[in-house]
This record gives C-alpha cells, sequence and structure tokens, in this order.
C-alpha cells in the first residue's frame, strides 16, 4: 500500500485510438500536460512531433477543453476530476485500495489522476505520471501495457509473484522500451513508453522490486498492475 506518496508536479494526458476502431497500430500519444497549481491543475496542449502524430491519428481535443493550447486550473480542474469518483462516495476507499493507495494519506487531484491513471472504459484517454520530484525512496503501481497480447496463453501469474523490468534495446519500434518479465523471462507487458526514461534511470543508478499487485479488468481487455519499491539514484547495501 502507497501511505507516503510524493505528490504529482506534472502528468501527462495520453490518448490512443479506441479499440474498436480498424486502422493502424495502437499506439499511446502525449496529447498535453497537466502542472500542480495548489491543489489543482493547469492544462495546455502540446505543441510537438508527438501532438502531430496524434491528430493524424485522428486526435481531436479533450472534450471540455478546446484546442487554444492553455486552460487555466479551475476550468481544467473541474474538467478533469470528472475522470475521478466523488471522495464522498461511499465505495471511495475500495477505489483507493484498487490502485493501492492508502485511504489515510493525502493525495491532490493531480496525484490522483497521475496514480490512477484515471481511464475510463467509455473513451481512449488516461493521465501518465512524469515522476518529476520522485528523488527519494518510493512506491508505485504500473498499469504494464500491451498486457492483454501476452495472457493468451497460460500465464498463471499471481499476486505478489516477483516480477522484472528489463530494457529492451532491440526492439524495433522503440529502443528505450522497457518490458515486464517473470523470472523465467516470460514476457508479460512494457512500461508504458511515456514513462521509460525515468524507469530507464532508475535500472541504470538505482533498484527496481517489483511484483504483481493485481489482475483486472474486462475479459476482452485484461489489465496487469504491478506495484514496484523504487531507490532512485542510490545503491542498496546488503548485511
Amino acid at each position: 500500500m502507497i501511505t507516503e506518496p510524493i505528490q504529482t508536479r506534472r502528468a501527462l494526458l495520453t490518448w490512443q485510438r479506441p479499440l474498436e476502431q480498424n486502422g493502424p497500430p495502437r499506439r499511446r500519444f502525449a496529447v498535453a500536460e497537466l502542472v500542480e497549481c495548489g491543489e489543482g491543475l493547469e492544462f495546455s496542449y502540446r505543441n510537438d512531433q508527438e501532438f502531430a502524430f496524434a491528430s493524424d491519428a485522428g486526435f481531436k481535443g479533450y472534450p471540455g477543453l478546446a484546442l487554444d493550447n492553455r486552460h487555466e486550473s479551475s476550468t481544467a480542474t473541474d474538467v478533469l476530476k470528472r475522470r475521478l469518483p466523488p471522495r464522498n462516495r461511499p465505495d471511495f476507499k475500495e477505489f483507493m485500495e484498487r490502485f493501492g493507495l492508502s485511504p489515510e494519506a493525502h493525495f491532490s487531484i493531480l496525484s490522483l489522476l497521475a496514480y490512477t491513471g484515471a481511464r475510463l472504459s467509455s473513451d481512449s484517454f488516461g493521465i501518465s505520471e512524469t515522476f518529476d520530484g520522485f528523488d527519494r525512496p518510493f512506491r508505485y503501481v504500473f498499469d504494464i501495457a500491451g498486457y492483454r497480447h501476452y495472457s493468451e496463453g497460460e500465464l498463471d501469474l499471481a499476486e505478489n509473484e516477483p516480477v522484472l523490468f528489463r530494457p529492451e534495446t532491440a526492439n524495433p519500434d522503440d529502443p528505450n522500451a522497457v518490458e515486464v518479465v517473470r523470472q523465467n523471462g516470460a514476457r508479460v507487458g512494457y512500461i508504458n513508453r511515456t514513462q521509460t526514461g525515468p524507469v530507464l534511470n532508475w535500472l541504470a543508478q538505482g533498484n527496481i522490486d517489483a511484483r504483481v499487485f493485481k489482475l483486472n479488468g474486462r475479459s476482452v481487455y485484461p489489465r496487469l498492475f504491478v506495484m514496484a519499491d523504487i531507490e532512485p539514484n542510490c545503491q542498496r547495501t546488503h548485511a
């Protein structure tokens, strides 16, 4: 359980084509930035090649946040917090625990969006943590990308099973890819491509202990969550 969270400073709004559409392979694009603003957030669309690729793939903007680049804190916060259940809902505690978050710990709205991913079955958006300022040991739950492609066989994954994060430099589509594998080397998915930069740094300079946290989702779209204890920029000593 995450009991002492580092509050999110900056996150990314991501988008991919809906699962049911025909077309080229689905890729998740980072289309906007969300920046901490008190207990709320400021929102701005990106102006880069990534956004251009998303537009070419069919991205038309986020509902309620027109493509005029920037939105003030109150508007963006009101729109995006709809991706979260109200804190006074009776099952809010269960919602928190589903993502390994302690109901007793404080999470800002931006932190809740980023820590949970804020994914809805009704659209193809999500919120991705950038880990800006995550410079002390912390715990985080990763939503593993591509798991559904590897779950068709009898993987027989179990909660608390150790898994490894491993750079896949020979990946033809992304030389920065980080695969998630069982201890026998069998791949179960990948780290979200928007998060591979910091993960690669941690693998090179720190320590990551990861294990299966939860398996759920729809039968046509199963999801794997992995909890990792991360020690950035430090070396663990053993007695």
